[in-house]
């Protein structure tokens, strides 16, 4: 499957070069290919404190975590879907696979019935999308993604720990692997672990959702009779919603 997101624009980003579809995959020979090279100024001073350096060895990079398997060039690890128009690293801290996790909470709507999820608007791209994020060092996936929910869509209210055990409770996985993401470039890319946990009315009321951290708003984003909003989504949010919605309904039916 060919990524297009990761050959968008992103409003962080420098522009990059425009890649064809057929020319996508590195294992198309394309001599002229020489893309801008960018790194935003956030990573390569290390801002966050666990930035990689302009060079680690391949042997690290390798024995990182992750669903992709990728080859290297000159050094660098180079993106498992093929070509994005940009080398470096663009805002992601670490060269190669860099893990994510995102958590798809529905509950049904207490008046129509359908089914909702906890959508949060994203303050770079201005997307809504599944409040999720990266893993920190040292975290699981089943950490980040209570960790990031409670951030993005609670704004780490400290009253909601009880509630947010509720919540995350008999998840199902739904995606591992590869994320067709806005930010992704040649050398760095984003690989996520998305599961669906469905709530009881109960505690869905009792959400005190409050956007905050890399989110600007939140809001119950209805999932059925709504695919012109869930083609919006961000980066390949909206295969995942559409997997768990296609699930949940089988299980129903």
């Amino acid at each position: 499957m060919l990524h297009t997101h990761a050959r968008s624009k992103h409003p962080k980003y420098d522009d990059r070069c425009e890649v064809p579809d057929h020319l996508v995959p590195w294992e198309v020979q394309w001599d002229d290919y020489n893309p801008p090279e960018f790194t935003h100024v956030r990573v390569s001073s290390n801002l966050s404190g666990h930035a990689d350096p302009d060079h680690v060895e391949a042997d690290v990079i390798r024995s990182r975590p992750t669903f992709s398997v990728f080859q290297f060039a000159d050094g660098k690890p180079l993106n498992p879907r093929g070509r994005t128009g940009m080398k470096g690293r663009g805002i992601i801290a670490k060269w190669g696979p860099n893990q994510a996790a995102d958590p798809i909470v529905t509950r049904l709507n207490p008046t129509t019935g359908k089914l909702e999820m906890v959508a949060i608007q994203r303050r770079d791209t201005q997307d809504w999308a599944i409040p999720g994020g990266k893993v920190d060092p040292g975290e699981e996936h089943d950490q980040t993604l209570r960790r990031e929910f409670h951030e993005e869509a609670l704004a780490s209210n400290p009253l909601c720990l009880d509630l947010l055990d509720k919540v995350f409770q008999n998840g199902t996985v739904i995606y591992e692997g590869y994320v067709d993401d806005p930010r992704n470039t040649d050398n760095a890319w984003m690989e996520t672990v998305a599961k669906h946990f469905h709530i009881s009315e109960e505690v869905a009321e009792a959400l005190p959702l409050y956007a905050a951290d890399d989110a600007k708003d939140v809001q119950w984003l209805c999932l059925e009779d709504n695919e012109e909003q869930l083609s919006r989504l961000y980066a390949s949010h909206a295969t995942f919603v559409r997997e768990a919605l296609r699930r949940w309904k089988e299980e129903r039916a």
